[in-house]
C-alpha cells in the first residue's frame, strides 16, 4: 500500500521516500512511519497573496486608463524595454563620490588590529596598514567596501571587551555592517569594475553569511568572488610573469584561499566546484616570510593532496591508493606555526578529511575488521574520533567557536561517522569498550561540545542528534573531558581547514541487518563488512569477530 506523499521522518530528513506503509528506511530504522504533519496550500502564501492581488488590480486600472487615453488621441508614447533598463541604469550612483560611509572609521580600525594579530594567519589577504591609509579618503568605496566585510567579519568570529574599542562592537549590528558594505559595492557597479578590493570583500561576506546559517547567500558569494578572480586571471600562470613578487604573492595567496574554501564549502554541502587552478602556477614562498604565512602554505599543501585525491579517477580507487593518500595526509606536519588558531584549523581540518576519504573508499573497495592498514578498517572512525577527542581537550573553545560553521560542521562529520559504525557493527565496539575512555564516550562528548557552542548553526546537528536519540545514547553533562591518558596521542601539533560528508548508511543497512540474523547461527566464522556491496563469510578463518 503507498501513500500520496513522503512520511515525516523522510521529509524532515529531505530524502526520497518510496511512500510505503511503512517506508523502508523506517522500517529498516524500527521508527514510526507517519504523516501527521500539516499539509500546506498551494498557491501564494500571506501577505504576498495579497500583494499580488493589489498588483492585478492596479494592472487593470493602468490598463483601462491606457485604453481611454487612446480613444482621445492619436499619439501613445512607446517605451522600449532597452530604454527603461538604460532609465534604472542612470538612476543608480556612478562614481565613488556619491557615496557616502556611515561606519564610524574608529570602529574599522579596532577591528582591521584585530584581524592583524589574530586572523591575519588564517586570511592572509588584507594590508592592514594599506587599508587604514586609504581609509582616510571618505571616497574610497572600494577600500570601505572590503574593510566593512571584514569588520563584520571580525565581529562575529572574535569575541571582545567592549572597554578595549572605541565604538563597542555590542552598539552595532553585524548584519547592519554587512549590508554597508553591500550598499559600497553596490554604488560601484562592481560587476563590470572587478577589483581585488570587490574580490575579497565578496569572499569576506561569504564568511560572514556562511557563518549565519544563510548558505545559498554564502555559495552566491563565494562564486562572486572566484569568478572575480577568473576576469582578473589569478588563476592562470601568465598573470604572474610580469608582477613584482610581493605583489605576486599576494594574489597567490587569494587565489589559493579561495581554492581552499570553496572545496570546504562545496564538500560541506555537496556542491561543483567551479575553480580550477593553472598546475603551473608559481610556489608561495616558504623563506624570508613570517611563520604565520608558512602555517598558510602548509595547510595550502594538505588541500592540495586532498584535492588531488577527491578528484582522481574512478579507475584509481584502489585499496593501494586510498593507504598511500591516507599517509600523506597523516604526515603533514605544520611546524613553525604556534599560534593556537592555526593549529586548531590544521588538525581537526586534517582529521575530517581523513574522513571524508574513508567514506570515498566505502563506494570502491572492501573494508575489512582487521585490515593491517587502518584507513582500510571498519573501524576507522573510532581512530579519527580518538584524535579529534585528544585535540578538543587542548584546544579552548572560543577558538573552535571563531572558527565558525567550518569548523563545527568538520566535527560533526566525524562524530556522525562513529555513530554509523556503532550502530552497524556494535559486535566490534563492545569488545573495545575495556578503554577508560569508549567510542560512545567520544561520541557523546563531541555532540555534547557541538550541542554548546555560541552561534551554533550547524546544519548537521539534526541528523547527529537524531542517531543518538534513536539509539539511546545518552550524554553525561558533568563528563569527565581531561581524562585522555587512554586515547592514543598523536604527532606535534599541525593545523588545517575543514570538510564534511555524511556516511552514505543506506547502503550497508542492508548488509548489518542480514549480518545479525547470521550472528546466531555461524559464531565461528570470520565475516567482514563490505560497505557499498554486502557482507562476506570466510569459512576457513580462525575466530569469529562478532
Amino acid at each position: 500500500m503507498t501513500r500520496s506523499r513522503a512520511c515525516d521522518p523522510c521529509a524532515t530528513r529531505k530524502i526520497k521516500c518510496d511512500r510505503g506503509n511503512p517506508c523502508r528506511r523506517c522500517h529498516t530504522l524500527d521508527i514510526p512511519c507517519t504523516t501527521s504533519r500539516a499539509q500546506s496550500k498551494p498557491g501564494p502564501k500571506g501577505p504576498w497573496a495579497e500583494k499580488r492581488r493589489l498588483a492585478r488590480l492596479q494592472q487593470n486600472t493602468l490598463q483601462h486608463s491606457a485604453a481611454k487615453l487612446a480613444e482621445s488621441s492619436h499619439f501613445v508614447p512607446i517605451v522600449s524595454e532597452q530604454q527603461q533598463h538604460h532609465a534604472i541604469l542612470e538612476s543608480l550612483p556612478t562614481s565613488p563620490t556619491q557615496f557616502t560611509p556611515s561606519l564610524p572609521v574608529s570602529l574599522i580600525h579596532q577591528c582591521l588590529d584585530a584581524y592583524h594579530e589574530r586572523l591575519y594567519p588564517v586570511w592572509p589577504v588584507v594590508d592592514r596598514d594599506e587599508m587604514s591609509l586609504r581609509l582616510q579618503n571618505p571616497d574610497d568605496a572600494d577600500a570601505y567596501a572590503l574593510c566593512t566585510a571584514l569588520t563584520a567579519v571580525v565581529l562575529a568570529h572574535l569575541t571582545f571587551n567592549p572597554a578595549e574599542v572605541v565604538e563597542a562592537p555590542h552598539s552595532v549590528d553585524n548584519f547592519w555592517i554587512a549590508t554597508e558594505s553591500e550598499r559600497a559595492r553596490a554604488s560601484l557597479r562592481y560587476h563590470e569594475n572587478p577589483s581585488l578590493e570587490l574580490l575579497l570583500s565578496s569572499f569576506f561576506l561569504h564568511i560572514f553569511y556562511a557563518n549565519n546559517g544563510q548558505v545559498c547567500r554564502a555559495t552566491v558569494l563565494i562564486r562572486e568572488a572566484i569568478t572575480l578572480a577568473q576576469f582578473l586571471e589569478l588563476d592562470q600562470a601568465k598573470h604572474y610573469t610580469q608582477l613584482p613578487k610581493k605583489q605576486a604573492q599576494l594574489h597567490l595567496r587569494i587565489i589559493w584561499i579561495l581554492s581552499i574554501t570553496e572545496r570546504g564549502h562545496t564538500t560541506r554541502f555537496d556542491l561543483p566546484r567551479i575553480l580550477k587552478l593553472d598546475p603551473n602556477l608559481p610556489p608561495l614562498e616558504t623563506k624570508e616570510v613570517p611563520p604565520g604565512l608558512v602555517a598558510f602554505t602548509d595547510l595550502c599543501q594538505l588541500f592540495r593532496t586532498f584535492g588531488q585525491a577527491m578528484d582522481s579517477e574512478t579507475s584509481n580507487r584502489t585499496s593501494g591508493f586510498f593507504s598511500s593518500t591516507d599517509f600523506k595526509l597523516r604526515e603533514l606536519r605544520q611546524m613553525q606555526s604556534k599560534r593556537e588558531f592555526q593549529q586548531a584549523d590544521f588538525l581537526i581540518t586534517q582529521q575530517w578529511m581523513r574522513i571524508m576519504l574513508w567514506k570515498m573508499s566505502i563506494f570502491h573497495i572492501k573494508l575489512s575488521a582487521n585490515s593491517e592498514d587502518e584507513n582500510l578498517s571498519i573501524c576507522f572512525p573510532e581512530r579519527v574520533a580518538g584524535n579529534v577527542f585528544v585535540y578538543l581537550n587542548k584546544i579552548p573553545r572560543n577558538i573552535i567557536e571563531a572558527h565558525g560553521i567550518g569548523m563545527q560542521m568538520k566535527l560533526a562529520d566525524v562524530a556522525i561517522s562513529l555513530a554509523d559504525m556503532l550502530f552497524c557493527i556494535p559486535w566490534i565496539s563492545e569488545r573495545r569498550q575495556v578503554m577508560k575512555v569508549g567510542p560512545g564516550d567520544m561520541l557523546c562528548h563531541i555532540a555534547q561540545l557541538l550541542a554548546s557552542l555560541r552561534g551554533n548553526v550547524n546544519p548537521r546537528m539534526e541528523i547527529l542528534f537524531e542517531k543518538l536519540s534513536n539509539q539511546g545514547w545518552g550524554c553525561s553533562v558533568n563528563m569527565p573531558l581531561h581524562d585522555v591518558s587512554s586515547v592514543p596521542s598523536l604527532a606535534p601539533i599541525a593545523s588545517t581547514p575543514i570538510t564534511t560528508t555524511i556516511l552514505p548508511i543506506r547502503q550497508i543497512e542492508e548488509a548489518c541487518d542480514d549480518r545479525i540474523e547470521e550472528e546466531e547461527e555461524e559464531e565461528e566464522e570470520h565475516d567482514y563488512c563490505d560497505y557499498g556491496h554486502s557482507i562476506e563469510r570466510e569459512l576457513s578463518t580462525a575466530s569469529y569477530l562478532g
